[in-house]
């Protein structure tokens, strides 16, 4: 009967790690806690932005050829040789040195009778964190025969270079003769009467910034004590296959069942004719010594 036990315990054995096969796995995205840098905004305050515009230009309008001037408004101011515009708004990246700062007013340039008609207003510069910045301005002007063909609002006129690595959390950044070019779009504004690539005059920028506030992000679930902590979540592992398994399972079951069966028929029909063979034959003769031989 020990031999059948061991069978019988095989065979539970078996249904049970079928069982558990059919059990699927679960993945669970699991939570990684990793340190990232805030982004931080620093609001201008005050400041002032000073730029000449093209020295030859004013030279050009207030001489005798053009008999031209010019006048400012809205906020603009001049003092040779330099225009002047104040309260800026804006903001600048911290961490990336990328902003936009806005002015207000208007410088109005006309000569040759009026035919020659140049508005500049409203002027933004806008900081690519690279050490270059874009100086956008509202446009109006003439061509030679006194047509209006340029009326644009943020003109890219003139590329700003020069301005290192800035540090906006400091409160202040100053900016002295920052060298300036004119873009396509700017000599058209000057009636083509200058190239791409030309030199402008330089550009002063003198800001003042208020505190950088910033939001940073938090992890799902963490401690209050980790602000700088961002969650980054792993993709779960594949699903488990649960119908091939389950087939594989069940036929184990079988097999091993169908074992048994005829493990125990066999078992059974060899008791049998072996009990049936003893009865009905004849003892065998012994010898002179008791031993068996068989009859003839």
């Amino acid at each position: 009967m020990k031999p059948m036990k061991r069978l019988v315990t095989a065979v539970a054995a078996t249904a049970v790690t079928a069982s558990a096969l059919l059990v699927p796995a679960t993945a669970q995205a699991a939570p990684i806690l990793a340190t990232t840098a805030a982004s931080s905004n620093c609001v201008v305050t005050g400041g002032e932005l000073k730029w000449g515009v093209k020295e030859g230009f004013r030279s050009y309008i207030s001489g005798t050829i053009a008999n031209g001037s010019w006048e400012v408004a809205d906020g603009a101011s001049y003092e040779t040789p330099l225009f002047s515009w104040t309260n800026p708004t804006g903001q600048i990246d911290a961490e990336t040195g990328e902003g936009s700062i806005s002015f207000t007013g208007s410088v109005h340039f006309t000569g040759h009778e009026g035919v020659l008609n140049l508005q500049i207003a409203n002027p933004t510069i806008v900081l690519g964190g690279d050490g270059t910045a874009q100086l956008l301005l509202d446009t109006k002007s003439n061509n030679a025969q006194g047509e209006l063909v340029v009326d644009e609002q943020q003109a890219y006129l003139g590329k700003v270079e020069g301005f290192g690595q800035l540090d906006p959390a400091s409160g202040a950044i100053a900016l002295d003769k920052a060298p300036t070019v004119l873009t396509s779009d700017g000599a058209a504004a000057f009636g083509d009467f200058y190239a791409s690539g030309d030199e402008l005059d330089p550009v002063s920028l003198s800001l003042q910034l208020g505190p950088c506030e910033g939001t940073p992000a938090k992890p799902v679930d963490a401690p209050d004590e980790a602000e700088d902590a961002v969650v980054i979540t792993q993709e779960p592992e594949a699903a488990v296959p649960i119908l091939p398994i389950a087939i594989g399972a069940i036929a184990l079951i079988v097999i091993a069942a169908t074992a048994v069966m005829l493990i125990v028929g066999r078992k059974k029909g060899a008791g049998q004719g072996a009990d049936g063979a003893v009865a009905g034959g004849d003892e065998p003769e012994a010898d002179a010594e008791g031993n068996a031989s068989p009859q003839d």
